[in-house]
């Protein structure tokens, strides 16, 4: 009896690791996905705003100063950083994450996922792209500074951002790949 209860308690155990296990990957990627769409938001607006207002008004050095007197504690306002955002937002000007899919999907799967035909198809129309953005999205801020400075092809980047995932490439790796010219 106590060798059952003891069986018993053991796969109780690991079926509650393997819970909170899978409870702390979902909020890591639900972390990384809102601070990959709020550098989205702060590089789009300052490319906008130096659309409207020209180069030359200082609008990364104004907002830096604004942002971290608002906001102190956080991480990620550097000069560089800033420009990073303002990169991102200008490489992949259909990002937003909250922004519906496509309103004319080539294909619904059986559980009425949308699935696009053709990942650069949508880009070039300037809407979003449902497997393009899950795929930036579940790259660490890092791997997609990474492929904005080593890659300026939107659908090499693609390419590499698509296989890292994939294939679960930390970082190191990718540059590996990217070095060793995979894509072509």
């Amino acid at each position: 009896m106590s060798f059952e209860r003891e069986k018993n308690y053991g796969q109780i155990l690991q079926q509650l690791k393997e819970k909170i296990r899978q409870a702390r990957l979902k909020a890591a990627v639900a972390i990384n996905k809102e601070l990959l769409s709020i550098y989205w938001e702060i590089g789009d607006t300052i490319l906008q705003q130096q659309q409207k207002e020209g180069w030359g008004t200082k609008v990364i050095d104004r907002l830096i100063t604004d942002l971290k007197t608002e906001f102190p504690d956080m991480k990620g306002l550097s000069p560089r950083n800033v420009k990073y955002m303002r990169a991102f937002a200008q490489a992949y000007p259909f990002f937003p994450f909250l922004q519906p899919p496509a309103e004319n999907p080539k294909k619904i799967d059986n559980e009425g996922s949308t699935i696009v035909q053709g990942k650069l198809a949508q880009i070039e129309n300037a809407r979003p792209e449902p497997i393009v953005q899950t795929t930036l999205a579940q790259l660490s801020w890092y791997h997609n500074l990474t492929l904005l400075d080593k890659v300026s092809d939107l659908e090499e980047r693609i390419f590499y951002a698509t296989q890292t995932v994939e294939n679960g490439w930390s970082r190191n790796m990718m540059v590996n790949q990217i070095t060793k010219k995979l894509y072509h």
